[in-house]
């Protein structure tokens, strides 16, 4: 072929080597945005299976469209002018996201939700943020491939030749962007730098696309905007609530991690380590003058060693704290149990700085690891008199490898004899499918697993102990005063004492459940059924049984007094006819099921009947507190329903989108001139 023949078939190509670089820094761009998102979203949605499902699948979907976009203007002759223009709106949108991302994160979810009942919230609530922020430019940039490979074909290179080298570029460069984003943008510019620079280097790729030297100028000039602006400073990514003061704020590897302070009241000021979406949850607590957490789970977990002792503690008491955060629990154990000496595993070294800057400087000694708790328990060669395990992933699961079987009897080799296993489970009942499940998996090494609820909290301590099943009645025999604590709080210890020596307080929760083990993970399904699958109606129990109501209510108080909830509804519903005390037991049952909306409706019911002054002014106590429970819940599941509707726009605003993309891919095309290719 001549030269006069070859000529013109640049007109509406690419050079290969400009389109390499243009699809290494697509495939940047797309999985540094991609891996941006979950970190972006965090602070307002966490980072859960679901919410990561949400990021992927919108970005997949979109992605899809976009490819099939693409391949419709891939036929048009202005072809490169459509990928430069796709590339510098889809670079623009990104690096304009996080701007919006606080704003449009606090619009959908109020801060002030409890974390139980918010979990339907924060899974439609992400989808409308992901479809929002990240579903428009993912759309266009999946049309970028086909256009970069038809654009450069045009610059006579072979079809196969152009799809593979632009392929593997555009792999390459995602594998690039996947570790860039994780292990350097995020942890030392954060997600909103990182989601700029991403859209920054999109915009780059689309001056590498331009033909023109204006355009090039005008790419290089918003080019300098977009780095500008992701160098700027900017303010926390999530303010902190009302009635708290923001003291640090950090994006580690591994989650986004605040520290706030409660603000000066006539109580003492609580310092919080809040994780991801926080809500009404913290991972670390330090109470301003005092040795202990306020009656939080810390406080609680340090009955263990009396539990190994057989109501004494051990000599030469050694601990060991997996999931150790900014270290509550060690600063408990220095004030109730000087001397012991208190190892601490943390896999996220941004948790101990932090607890090491606005933490209790009282700690009990011990060795630091930065490492997985299983990882470090495999390789361990110490062994202790308690192991507490309270670590936690995306804020609400346990990790399926840090519950399983196999670790359970990990952690038993390296118990000393009668040591404890403690475990903190966040559950909403005694019979709530994560905490049954590992309970009877710690059961499976065990022989036995016990649970004590923490009062006014939604997590249990969970027991076994390396020999003999723990007896909580001998913590009745542990002498008190080595301790050093403030009057105050040697009082709060001997309560929570005394009230975990009551053997009534304990469920055996050996049973129930599945046992959980490496290669099957379940816990991710049953938080769900736990979290999202809440059995309450908002009626009362319709009594319709043979049953005379004074058996039935000998029964119903009987099954109160074992804590076995549901027994207690089954005996309600056998009775002939109801009674205030039917009404009032079936109402307390069903609050200690996290039924309250039905337990409302008891109490109500059981004041409709003749009743007692006496019996009538406890029941209006219990309606008010139901009620006052109640009202977060119900919040919760307001927004849940708001954003059903708001996904459904969501989902129609793509569809409309990517119907707009349709027709502009129909419009006609300016006139042009056919040139012929040579493949070479």
């Amino acid at each position: 072929m001549t030269a006069a023949a070859v000529a013109p078939a640049a007109v509406g190509g690419l050079p290969l080597g400009r389109g390499i670089a243009a699809a290494a820094l697509t495939g940047f761009g797309v999985m540094a945005a991609e891996l941006t998102a979950v970190r972006l979203l965090a602070p307002h949605f966490g980072d859960s299976a679901y919410v990561w499902t949400n990021v992927i699948g919108i970005i997949l979907a979109a992605l899809a469209a976009g490819a099939w976009f693409g391949g419709r203007l891939a036929a048009r002759t202005e072809a490169v002018q459509w990928l430069w223009r796709l590339l510098v709106a889809a670079g623009a949108w990104l690096a304009l996201a996080p701007f919006v991302a606080g704003p449009l994160g606090g619009w959908l979810l109020p801060a002030d939700l409890p974390l139980d009942a918010a979990m339907s919230a924060l899974v439609r609530g992400s989808f409308v943020a992901t479809a929002v922020l990240f579903g428009p430019p993912m759309l266009l940039l999946g049309a970028v491939s086909p256009l970069l490979i038809t654009v450069v074909v045009r610059g006579a290179i072979a079809v196969g030749r152009a799809a593979g080298v632009l392929g593997a570029a555009g792999t390459l460069g995602s594998l690039v962007g996947t570790f860039a984003a994780t292990h350097w943008l995020v942890p030392e510019f954060g997600c909103r730098a990182a989601s700029t620079i991403a859209g920054a280097l999109l915009v780059l790729a689309a001056v590498a696309t331009a033909q023109r030297p204006p355009l090039r100028a005008a790419g290089l000039l918003v080019l300098t905007i977009v780095a500008a602006a992701a160098l700027a400073p900017r303010g926390p990514l999530r303010p902190a609530p009302a009635g708290r003061e923001l003291l640090a704020e950090r994006e580690s590897r591994y989650q986004f991690l605040q520290v706030q302070r409660t603000r000066p009241t006539d109580q003492p000021r609580h310092t919080l380590l809040v994780v991801n979406e926080g809500l009404d949850s913290f991972h670390s607590v330090y109470v301003e003058g005092s040795a202990l957490t306020g009656g939080a789970y810390y406080d609680w977990h340090a009955i263990a060693p009396l539990l190994a002792g057989d109501g004494a503690r051990p000599a030469d008491l050694r601990v060991l704290s997996v999931g150790d955060a900014a270290g509550s629990l060690r600063a408990v154990y220095a004030g109730v149990h000087p001397g012991a000496v208190v190892d601490g595993v943390d896999i996220d070294p941004e948790c101990r700085e932090l607890g090491r800057q606005f933490f209790s400087p009282l700690q009990a000694p011990g060795e630091d690891f930065t490492v997985d708790g299983r990882v470090f328990l495999a390789r361990a060669h110490t062994r202790w008199h308690v192991i507490h395990v309270d670590a936690y992933a995306h804020q609400v699961y346990v990790p399926a490898h840090l519950a399983s079987r196999e670790f359970f009897a990990l952690a038993r080799q390296r118990l000393l004899p009668n040591g404890v296993l403690a475990c903190n489970v966040g559950a909403l009942r005694d019979d709530d499918p994560v905490l049954r499940s590992i309970g009877t998996t710690m059961a499976a090494v065990f022989g036995h697993a016990l649970a004590l609820r923490v009062p006014a909290s939604r997590n249990f301590l969970v027991v076994a102990r390396n020999g003999d099943a723990p007896q909580p009645a001998t913590l009745q025999q542990f002498r008190f005063g080595a301790e050093r604590l403030p009057e105050v709080d040697a009082a709060a210890w001997q309560q929570i004492v005394a009230a975990s020596a009551q053997v009534g307080v304990w469920t055996d929760v050996s049973g129930g459940g599945e046992v959980l083990v490496d290669d099957r993970p379940a816990l991710d399904r049953k938080l769900h059924d736990s979290y999202l699958r809440r059995d309450d109606s908002g009626r009362a129990i319709v009594c319709t049984g043979a049953m005379e109501p004074a058996g039935a209510e000998m029964a119903a108080f009987a099954h109160g007094q074992a804590r076995q909830w549901a027994e207690v509804l089954i005996a309600v519903g056998r009775s002939r006819t109801a009674t205030p005390y039917l009404r009032e037991l079936a109402g307390d049952a069903r609050w200690s099921l996290r039924q309250l909306a039905s337990a409302v409706a008891e109490y109500e019911d059981a004041l409709r009947l003749p009743v007692d002054p006496d019996a009538a002014v406890r029941l209006r106590h219990k309606l008010a507190t139901a009620r006052e429970d109640l009202q977060p819940i119900a919040a919760a599941d307001r927004v849940a329903l708001e954003l059903r509707w708001l996904q459904v726009a969501a989902v129609g605003g793509l569809l409309a989108l990517l119907a707009l993309a349709h027709r502009m891919s129909r419009m006609p095309a300016a006139p042009s001139v056919s040139v012929s290719v040579a493949a070479r």
